[in-house]
């Protein structure tokens, strides 16, 4: 009896430690889908920690090795960010999961564009403009079949002189006020590109030729953002976007 009551005492430490295993280090697998469980290729795994991390595959596979202490994020172009955090709920040092990306909308700013290289080559248009180049009045339908002939002729009234002139030049009086129109615009563009441009945000993140191109497609400030800033504002405004396009 006394050596049966050894055993057990010898024995249940170890059972018990093999039931409590300590897991530091976890294998993770899984396929990455979007909302309509459809693989998303080419999706970043980082681990924030060790800042290193794995790209998924065509197929959204991908394979990574962490501390269970450590978050993953996976992060794709168009999709939310996704985090992973294991710490003391993980029970196996090895998981296979399915992982769904939400999907990420942006709402962008409206763009002028104008067909002209610069604003003196605008007003050299304006100016060169003839009559002849406006648009003309359709010309008149005539229905087969249909009478054409003498009309009940108007008398002529007071204000026909008026109605002459008047039909003589409210075209080019509309075009003209859509060019000056145009002209404040254009100005106000080029005011702004003074504030947020191409040479600016290059002195400040460091990007260079299509890493440029890109970046200011990304960061795309409002004109209202725009006009109503300092500079000041509109610096750290261009620093934030340039860390969110990193993440990205």
């Amino acid at each position: 009896m006394k050596q049966i009551i050894f055993l057990l005492l010898v024995c249940l430490p170890v059972l018990g430690w093999a039931q409590v295993k300590n897991i530091e280090e976890i294998s993770l697998s899984g396929t990455i889908v979007n909302e309509n469980d459809e693989p998303i290729p080419f999706v970043t795994v980082t681990n924030t920690h060790e800042q290193n991390g794995v790209v998924s595959d065509d197929e959204g596979f991908f394979l990574i090795t962490f501390d269970k202490n450590d978050t993953l994020e996976l992060s794709a172009v168009g999709f939310k960010k996704h985090q992973i955090y294991l710490g003391d709920t993980a029970t196996a040092d090895n998981y296979d999961l399915n992982i769904r990306l939400s999907e990420k909308t942006y709402q962008l700013e409206n763009v002028t564009v104008f067909a002209f290289k610069d604003e003196e080559a605008f007003k050299k248009a304006i100016l060169a403009l003839d009559e002849d180049d406006l648009p003309k009045e359709n010309p008149k339908i005539v229905v087969p079949g249909s009478y054409n002939g003498p009309r009940t002729e108007k008398r002529p009234s007071l204000a026909s002189p008026l109605s002459f002139v008047f039909d003589r030049f409210s075209k080019r009086a509309r075009y003209e006020r859509e060019a000056r129109e145009a002209a404040q615009a254009y100005a106000h563009q080029k005011l702004l590109s003074k504030k947020f441009n191409r040479d600016l945000v290059g002195k400040i993140t460091g990007l260079k030729d299509r890493e440029l191109d890109d970046f200011m497609l990304f960061c795309q400030l409002a004109d209202s953002f725009v006009d109503e800033s300092n500079e000041y504002d509109i610096i750290l405004a261009i620093d934030q976007c340039y860390r969110d396009f990193k993440e990205q």
